[in-house]
């Protein structure tokens, strides 16, 4: 019976999380990348707190709603997987390694640095990953090709401004929050 009551209050808190980040890509709050067909977005404020707050569970549904949408045609499993993987991280690493470990004062540099591995060793590493596996969907997205300089371009990109405001925004949300609402659900 608690179990199932944490299960529709994971659910009950992850929707509105995925559904925001779902709405961020289908109302058209994205830039793109100059030279890739790769946007820019809000929607990983509510992946990355989403993801850490509602652990595995709700990570998993916010992660697929993040994803399920894309302008570029084709391009739903590679982000479904890159928001899937990345809002999975921050709900395990965020439990384990920061809610857990560090004190008010250490809270938010570790956080910052989850948002930080949240890009860098999850989210972009896995969609380029998976769009290096379809020729026709890498063309589409670097219409250039997948050279150096269009990984270079697009991580340059993404780590500013979506990188850096995404841990500032976040960090502030936390910031407002009370203890008792930091807590992982799981």
């Amino acid at each position: 019976m608690a179990d199932t009551r944490i299960l529709l209050k994971t659910v009950a808190i992850a929707l509105p999380f995925g559904f925001a980040a779902f709405l961020c890509i289908y109302g058209g709050l994205a830039l793109y990348v100059p030279g890739t067909q790769i946007i820019t977005d809000p929607r990983e404020i509510f992946v990355t707190l989403g993801g850490a707050l509602t652990g595995p569970a709700g990570a998993l549904l916010i992660g697929v709603l993040a994803g399920i949408y894309d302008p570029v045609p084709g391009l739903y499993p590679a982000t479904i997987a890159m928001h899937v993987t990345g809002a999975l991280w921050m709900a395990f690493a965020y439990k384990k390694l920061v809610f857990e470990r560090f004190s008010s004062w250490l809270f938010f540099p570790a956080w910052i640095a989850l948002v930080a591995a949240y890009y860098l060793a999850f989210v972009m590493p896995v969609f380029v990953l998976a769009t290096s596996l379809l020729p026709d969907l890498s063309a589409q997205v670097f219409p250039d090709g997948l050279s150096a300089q269009a990984l270079a371009t697009f991580y340059r990109a993404v780590i500013w401004p979506e990188l850096v405001l995404t841990s500032l925004i976040t960090a502030a949300i936390l910031a407002l929050l009370p203890m008792r609402l930091r807590k992982p659900l799981w």
